[in-house]
């Protein structure tokens, strides 16, 4: 039985990996899905259709962009924040560009989302919020240290958020997934990832949490069963 049959979501970062996933996965369930990221083209937000995933044009940095997509959404019931980007250097050598840019996709565009979100939500006091994060917020890798911040101040955000949003009903969710086979892996060399996570296993745990209204889980941390890679 589809489990969110009369819901409506936005997925951010959903053109590709855990983000597209996810889209796909609530669609499956039932939800009319809106996939949103830079690379789709502009135009006129679609209207959603349940069971099925349309797709618009966000950049999540762009605070009018946000403000647009949020308002011509004619319901908002789930949020998945999935969207960012990661360059990976030593900090000897990582590019101050670089490390700016994820701090901004990251931190800024969770807020700005997530601040869209919560005017509708708290006003009919009910939805989700879920940022899809990194367990790189509670462990350190050598190679990580820009992503590891942008992924550790997303979590700080968020867990305010949840603080905020609690009185209002309104459920927030942080997925902190391990290593994952999508494309922020393609150029990093060394690594197997036949041992890593697929973007269907997060996007199904994700589901499994949307879909229990009763229960709100805050937090968590998902790991392939190697562990760390």
């Amino acid at each position: 039985m589809a489990r969110l049959v009369g819901k409506t979501a936005i997925v951010t970062g959903g053109s590709s990996g855990i983000g597209a996933a996810c889209a796909q996965a609530l669609a499956a369930e039932g939800a009319a899905v809106i996939a949103c990221a830079r690379r789709y083209p502009g135009g006129p937000v679609p209207t959603p259709v349940f069971g099925e995933v349309v797709t618009a044009h966000l950049d999540v940095t762009d605070e009018a962009q946000v403000a647009a997509v949020f308002a011509a959404t004619p319901a908002l019931d789930i949020v998945v924040l999935s969207h960012g980007t990661g360059t990976f250097a030593p900090v000897l050598h990582a590019s101050v560009t670089d490390v700016r840019g994820m701090l901004d996709a990251h931190i800024t565009g969770t807020f700005l989302c997530a601040r869209a979100a919560m005017k509708r939500m708290t006003a009919q006091r009910a939805g989700h919020i879920v940022a899809i994060g990194s367990h790189v917020a509670h462990r350190a890798f050598s190679d990580c240290s820009g992503y590891t911040a942008a992924k550790a101040g997303q979590l700080g955000l968020m867990r305010v958020l949840a603080e905020e949003a609690r009185p209002f009903d309104v459920r927030v969710t942080s997925l902190l997934p391990g290593a994952t086979d999508t494309p922020i892996w393609d150029d990093r060399p060394g690594f197997d990832r036949s041992k890593m996570m697929r973007p269907s296993d997060v996007a199904g745990f994700l589901v499994a949490i949307v879909a229990r209204p009763g229960i709100s889980v805050e937090e968590v941390t998902l790991t392939p069963p190697a562990g760390a890679l």
